[in-house]
């Protein structure tokens, strides 16, 4: 039965018992990541850059927000 078919033949249908496996996404799914992204780094980046101004002067807003005292 073997040689009924090409070998070549043979190996593709052997492949493709296994599956293939396509990692492809909309454009829509990585522009929604994109934003995503953007946003964190600017949250994370507003915590550690900006001063909050309170009664016994400026803190960090980081600080502020865990109620450190400095």
């Amino acid at each position: 039965m073997s040689d009924l078919y090409r070998k070549e033949a043979l190996a593709h249908r052997t492949r493709a018992l296994f599956g293939e496996v396509r990692l492809k996404a909309p454009p829509s799914t990585w522009l929604v990541t994109i934003l995503l992204a953007i946003v964190v780094v600017k949250v994370v980046a507003a915590l550690f850059l900006l001063d909050v101004e309170t009664a016994a002067g400026s803190v960090r807003l980081l600080d502020w927000l865990l109620g450190a005292k400095s």
